[in-house]
C-alpha cells in the first residue's frame, strides 16, 4: 500500500473496520477517532499510531496521537476491559503531558538556562559547556531531560499553551546543540533536534546569548601559541584544537600513517582532560609538544624520501623496545613497505596474498626472537591492512 511510503500518496486514509487488525504502517502519526470502540477492537485501532518510525533524515516519531471525537478514551478503563495494570499508561490524555511538560521546561531552565547568569554571553555559554558538562555524567543527565522535554513539545505543539515558553524551549534546543556539537566529532548546528525543534531553531539561527563554541582550529605551534593568549576556556580550547587535528588527519589521507599515531594521543589527551586527570591549562601543554613534534614528523617524512606508510612504520619500529639496539637496520625495513605492498596488491582480500606478504616481513626480522618477531610483523600488517 502507498500509503505506507512517506513520498507517495495517499497521505490520508479513511478507514471503516478494516486495517486495524495486524495493520502495519509505522509512519502512521495520528488517528482520528469518530466511531464507538471498546476492548480489543479499540486497543488495535490506538496501537496502530505507536509503531516506532524515524524517516530517511533521522527525524523521529516520538508517540503517535489519537483524536477522539467521540469520547471513547474519556474512560479508558471502562471501554477496554481488562486488568487496569494492563491500561495503565497505553494513553495519556494531552493535559497530563502539558502539566509534565511545564514542570520539566521549568526544571531544566533553573537548572541549565539561569546557571548562565553573570559576565558575556559567551563567557556564560563556555562556563556552562566546558564547565558544567566536561563530565560525561551531567552531560548525559542534561541530554536525557531535554529530550524528555523535546519529545513533549513535538507532542503537544502547536498547542496554544506551549506560546509562552517558546522562548525557553528554543534556548534549550539551542544549548542541547551546542553541547553536542562541542563533544562531537563532526559537528552540524542542529544536531539531531526533532523535526518541529528543528524548524523552530532553524527559523532564527542566532543563539540568543548563546553563542558558537564549535570552532575548528588548525592544529599547529602557531593556533596553538595564539590560543594561549586568547580569551576563552582552556577546556573549550583543547576540545577545538583536537577536533581540528580529527579533520586534519580525515582530510589529508595521503599524511595519515605519519598523523594518526599524533591524533590517538590527542584524543588520550582529551580523554584524561573529561576524567579531570588533568587541566585545561596542563593539556594545552601537553597538545603544544605534540604539534611541535607533528611539524617534525611531516618535515622529517618529506626529507627521509619514504612515502607516508613506509615513514609511518619507521616511526612505529624505531620506538620499539626490542628494535633499539641496533641489530635490525629500521630504516631498510620500512622500505620494504611500498614494495611489498606493489608486490601483493590484494592481501586485504585473499587469503594467499596475506600469507605471503606476512612471510615477507619475517625475512628481515629473522634475528629477534620468536615473541618480538611475531609481535612486530603483527604491527606492520596492521598498518599495511588498515
Amino acid at each position: 500500500m502507498l500509503f505506507k511510503k512517506t513520498a507517495e500518496e495517499p497521505k490520508i486514509l479513511i478507514v471503516t473496520d478494516k486495517l486495524l487488525t495486524g495493520y502495519d504502517a509505522p509512519v502512521l502519526y495520528a488517528m482520528y477517532l469518530d466511531k464507538p470502540m471498546r476492548d480489543h477492537v479499540l486497543l488495535q485501532a490506538i496501537a496502530r499510531v505507536n509503531r516506532p518510525y524515524v524517516d530517511s533524515e533521522g527525524v523521529r516519531k516520538p508517540i503517535g496521537l489519537v483524536v477522539d471525537f467521540v469520547s471513547v478514551l474519556r474512560d479508558l478503563k471502562k471501554a477496554l476491559k481488562f486488568d487496569s495494570e494492563d491500561v495503565s499508561g497505553v494513553i495519556e490524555d494531552l493535559d497530563l503531558l502539558l502539566t509534565d511538560f511545564l514542570v520539566k521546561i521549568a526544571t531544566a531552565k533553573a537548572e541549565y538556562l539561569d546557571a548562565c547568569e553573570g559576565g558575556g554571553a559567551d563567557e556564560r555559554l563556555e562556563a556552562l559547556v566546558y564547565g558544567k558538562f566536561l563530565d560525561p555524567e551531567p552531560r548525559k543527565a542534561f541530554f536525557e531531560a531535554y529530550k524528555d522535554i523535546e519529545s513533549l513539545w513535538e507532542i503537544l505543539s502547536p498547542s496554544a499553551e506551549l506560546v509562552d515558553h517558546i522562548t525557553t524551549f528554543k534556548r534549550l534546543a539551542q544549548l542541547y546543540a551546542t553541547v553536542r556539537n562541542a563533544y562531537a566529532d563532526q559537528v552540524g548546528f542542529v544536531a539531531d533536534l526533532a523535526y518541529k525543534t528543528r524548524r523552530l531553531v532553524e527559523a532564527n539561527a542566532e543563539q540568543s546569548g548563546l553563542g558558537n563554541l564549535t570552532k575548528t582550529v588548525t592544529f599547529d605551534v602557531k593556533t596553538l601559541d595564539a590560543l594561549r593568549d586568547s580569551k576563552g576556556s582552556d577546556e573549550g580550547k583543547v576540545f577545538n584544537l583536537v577536533r581540528g587535528l580529527q579533520k586534519e588527519v580525515d582530510d589529508d589521507q595521503a599524511n595519515a600513517p605519519i598523523l594518526q599515531p599524533l591524533k590517538d594521543r590527542a584524543e588520550r589527551i582529551l580523554k584524561d582532560m573529561e576524567s579531570r586527570n588533568v587541566t585545561g591549562l596542563a593539556a594545552i601543554d601537553l597538545l603544544g609538544a605534540l604539534a611541535a613534534e607533528k611539524e617534525m614528523r611531516l618535515a622529517e617524512a618529506k626529507a627521509s624520501g619514504l612515502s607516508a606508510d613506509a615513514f609511518g612504520v619507521m616511526i612505529a619500529l624505531r620506538d620499539d623496545p626490542a628494535l633499539t639496539g641496533g641489530e635490525i637496520d629500521v630504516r631498510q625495513v620500512a622500505s620494504l613497505i611500498d614494495e611489498l605492498r606493489t608486490r601483493y596488491p590484494n592481501a586485504l582480500l585473499n587469503d594467499d596474498e596475506r600469507r605471503r606478504l606476512r612471510g615477507a616481513l619475517y625475512l628481515p626480522l629473522l634475528d629477534l626472537n620468536d615473541e618480538d618477531r611475531t609481535r612486530i610483523v603483527d604491527l606492520i600488517m596492521r598498518s599495511l591492512l588498515s
